[in-house]
């Protein structure tokens, strides 16, 4: 079955249609809600799922319209989820509450606002989720002032990882990437041309 046939896609996509807003590119579409791109990222989206696959407690930062959120969902409904979001967009939402609807069983908590201040604030104030973290999913802000201090935020709550930093197509965040290489203190596990998958060491 092709992934805009979902019955949970096809609900999200509704309620974007409804909204009317520019959707913001993910996983799923661009520009607007039917415009398909899930299969230029089939990769980025088989990664996702297979990581996501057994892990307890899953951080992701930039939930945008929960495509992403809802593909780790599909495959492991079980998991402990903390969301970090800007909440920039109406549909934002919206689209969570639907989620949350569709799957009433799993926890699913959203902290909104700034996430180079919100996880700082997040983590001072719970200390004991700390190093708890089994996997993240990165895809937020992309200048460094922020990346950079979601990539240090995360080395506190995951415990090694895996971490997959998205949007590794972008110079600033590849070029961040290669320096914390070189600095030991990630190991690759994989990488395409717009993911960038590792382990703090």
């Amino acid at each position: 079955m092709e992934l805009s046939e979902n019955l949970h896609i096809q609900s999200i996509t509704t309620i974007l249609k409804d909204i009317g807003h520019r959707v913001e590119g993910n996983l799923v579409c661009d520009y607007t809600p039917d415009n398909w791109t899930y299969r230029m990222n089939a990769e980025k989206i088989k990664n996702l799922q297979d990581i996501c696959k057994g892990k307890k407690k899953i951080i992701e930062i930039g939930v945008n319209a929960c495509h992403s959120l809802l593909l780790m969902l599909m495959e492991n409904p079980n998991a402990e989820y903390l969301l970090f979001d800007l909440n920039c967009h109406k549909y934002t939402q919206p689209a969570l509450a639907y989620v949350k609807s569709a799957f009433p069983s799993s926890k699913i908590t959203m902290v909104c606002g700034d996430s180079a201040k919100t996880i700082r604030a997040y983590i001072a104030e719970n200390p004991h989720e700390l190093n708890t973290y089994d996997f993240c999913h990165l895809d937020g802000g992309h200048t460094e002032d922020i990346f950079s201090e979601d990539y240090e935020n995360m080395k506190k709550l995951v415990n090694k990882g895996p971490v997959i930093f998205d949007d590794y197509d972008y110079h600033e965040i590849r070029s961040f990437i290669t320096r914390k290489l070189e600095a030991g203190e990630i190991k690759e596990i994989t990488k395409n041309n717009k993911q960038f998958i590792y382990n703090y060491v």
